[in-house]
């Protein structure tokens, strides 16, 4: 029987069947995300700087996304609860994770028993990031870092918000590099440890500098350096740890939105791209320097470059120091 159609018209005809077949379901969802609202878990309580930089992008990105974005605050075991929860949900782009230094990085080789690891989420974009501070009661005797130095097998106290966060580690880290005998006494939070050295009943402190900036500013405390790559912008004369030693030394604490392994290509895309139109806005720009943080790294590649990086140093000092959770 001859062909009822030419050859051309029956190749496209063809052609246009197979690629019908291929229009599952799962993928006419990537095509038309988002077609519902989305959620962005926080593993952290309401209130806290995790929560409150989710929000600031969730309200950015939804201007322009399509639909509402939601922040859901599941917190518990030290952010780990609510990280697990996102790694063992459907990866479709509807549940996503506001992760950061100590649930991406400090976590996985902190906690024995983990339900998820550093490889359990692909990055979409690192919103901020800020440095440490290391700070003196004005009694301590101790005006700089390099009087710190000098005070080897001195013995002085550091307080910080507890075993295993990121003042802990920051505070091991800095025994090691400059050779330091450090008591470490660790708090639950940072506000009781502030509170005791701004009481005089430890003589130092290593937790946020935008947290412990605001009393050097009072003069109730003494900033002896702070932990980034460059000096921080409301306070430019005080110094880094690493121009002081001369040594590679870096800590900062970062918060940035990842989304479960195995979340479509297509769905990436587009939250990067949200995420980046948000992360280049005016208002969070604004918010940010106001707060004294830095802009995250610019792309997705450095991102995961960052989580890759911390996870493998703070495991390394997490080891050596035998840092142990609560």
């Amino acid at each position: 029987m001859p062909d009822r159609f030419p050859p051309s018209i029956a190749r496209r005809r063809l052609l246009q069947a197979a690629l019908a077949a291929c229009a599952s379901p799962a993928v006419l969802a990537q095509s038309d995300y988002p077609n519902r609202p989305v959620t962005i878990i926080v593993p952290f309580p309401a209130g806290g700087p995790t929560d409150a930089s989710a929000r600031m992008y969730a309200k950015t990105m939804a201007e322009g996304f399509g639909q509402p974005i939601v922040v859901d605050n599941r917190a518990g075991a030290a952010g780990t609860v609510g990280s697990a929860a996102v790694a063992r949900g459907p990866a479709d782009g509807y549940t996503l994770l506001w992760g950061g230094t100590s649930t991406l990085a400090v976590a996985p080789g902190l906690y024995k028993n983990l339900k998820y690891d550093a490889q359990s989420f692909i990055p979409v974009g690192m919103a901020l990031r800020g440095p440490q501070m290391i700070a003196a009661h004005p009694g301590a005797g101790v005006n700089t870092l390099q009087d710190l130095v000098k005070m080897k097998g001195g013995k002085l106290a550091v307080g910080t918000a507890g075993n295993g966060s990121i003042g802990h580690l920051a505070t091991e880290l800095l025994a090691e590099t400059a050779g330091l005998d450090l008591t470490h006494v660790p708090y639950r939070g940072g506000g009781p440890a502030l509170t005791d050295v701004l009481g005089g009943q430890i003589p130092l402190i290593l937790d946020n500098a935008s947290l412990l900036y605001p009393h050097v500013k009072s003069g109730k405390l003494k900033a002896l350096a702070v932990t980034g790559a460059q000096p921080y912008a409301p306070a430019p004369d005080v110094p880094t740890v690493r121009s002081v030693l001369g040594k590679d030394y870096e800590a900062y604490s970062w918060f940035g939105l990842v989304a479960p392994k195995g979340t479509p290509e297509p769905v990436l895309q587009k939250l990067r791209a949200a995420f980046t139109k948000a992360a280049q806005s005016a208002e969070v720009r604004r918010q940010l320097a106001e707060q004294g943080l830095e802009p995250g790294v610019p792309d997705v590649q450095a991102f995961g470059a960052v989580i890759a990086a911390d996870f493998k140093k703070w495991s390394g000092i997490i080891v050596r120091a035998r840092v142990e959770a609560d």
